[in-house]
């Protein structure tokens, strides 16, 4: 029996556009490897990969991943629980948040 799936136990590595499988429909990006990606590589990589998780991103990140899938044509919906998710928030097509007033009138 294999365990449940979860953050802890998922594995995670670096996927660069020049080493990243092409051929995988799905793909993996932690916060750690993405502060190293240049626009161009989060390009390769969002054109690529039908499937793409972020995980562990910096509200800085969050708003570079926003700007690159619009890049792609994408319409970008963000969901945000404080005031440090307000730039992507603002960016996406889509915002929402819950349980903090961004003072959005």
């Amino acid at each position: 029996m294999y365990p449940a799936p979860t953050y802890e136990n998922a594995p995670t590595r670096l996927i660069e556009s020049d080493s990243c499988d092409r051929d995988a429909k799905a793909c993996v990006v932690h916060g750690s490897d993405l502060r190293d990606m240049t626009p161009a590589q989060i390009d390769d990589i969002l054109s690529n990969h039908p499937e793409i998780v972020f995980a562990r991103t910096s509200p800085q990140q969050k708003l570079i991943i926003v700007e690159g899938c619009q890049r792609q044509g994408a319409i970008v919906a963000v969901t945000g629980d404080g005031v440090n998710d307000s730039p992507a928030l603002k960016k996406a097509d889509i915002g929402t948040y819950a349980g903090t007033d961004l003072g959005g009138g």
